[in-house]
């Protein structure tokens, strides 16, 4: 596994250089399209963006918090990042990379702005995926990261569910002690955070909910019925 897996992030750096020289050569010199600067997080082009990434040599099975200062960044183009090689495209090979599922707004930080959370999903090519969760505020007419982590694979804490309310950050991951196979659990665990002005501290102690789906069919990151016509979910 963690060698399949040194090959995935030596791939996914390889292209996130080949996404970024495709931004150079689209939009000419300037590396970035001439576009109105944005006026609010929620016109930041989530799908065209350079994320703080860290690499890891197998999928997690825990949530893990980031450092926002991180060096290694992943670069989405339409909405993915796409790491297969030139000849695994060529064969229609099982897709694997980086892809945006979600973007929902909502107020993290206690002021009069809007933020954004902004979900990525990693697939592995294969059964094994897990989501990775980014957190921004909107200042000085930009997008500025708060923090970002990755949830762990399918039943083993992957990504339930992730929300906000009365500025509260609301994690529910699954909860493996009642998994069902690899690939759900019929219980979550639920985490909240609040943002003290330098990161998001955990609030009061995890609890624990049923999942609102017996079955196998894949709930997405907002708790709704995934739109398999649109692979961008967004939240208001």
């Amino acid at each position: 596994m963690s060698g399949r897996r040194v090959q995935w992030d030596l791939k996914r750096t390889a292209a996130s250089i080949v996404a970024l020289l495709f931004v150079l050569v689209q939009f000419g010199s300037k590396g970035t399209p001439q576009s109105p600067k944005p006026s609010s997080v929620r016109n930041v082009d989530f799908g065209n963006f350079s994320y703080p990434w860290v690499s890891s040599q197998e999928f997690s099975d825990h949530l893990k918090w980031m450092n926002p200062g991180a060096k290694e960044h992943i670069q989405l183009v339409h909405e993915r990042c796409d790491e297969r090689s030139r000849s695994e495209k060529a064969i229609n090979s099982p897709f694997y990379g980086l892809v945006l599922e979600g973007v929902a707004y909502a107020n993290l930080c206690g002021n009069s702005r809007e933020d954004a959370i902004v979900v990525l999903r990693d697939d592995s090519g294969g059964t094994l995926y897990q989501h990775w969760v980014y957190l921004y505020d909107f200042a000085g007419g930009a997008p500025k990261l708060m923090g970002f982590f990755h949830a762990g694979d399918r039943a083993h804490f992957g990504l339930y569910r992730v929300f906000a309310k009365d500025q509260v950050l609301t994690v529910q991951l699954l909860d493996p002690a009642y998994e069902e196979g690899d690939c759900c659990s019929t219980r979550y665990v639920s985490y909240q955070y609040r943002w003290n002005g330098e990161r998001f501290a955990l609030a009061g102690t995890p609890t624990k909910g049923k999942t609102g789906t017996a079955s196998r069919l894949q709930v997405n990151i907002f708790g709704l019925p995934i739109d398999q016509s649109s692979p961008v979910q967004h939240a208001k």
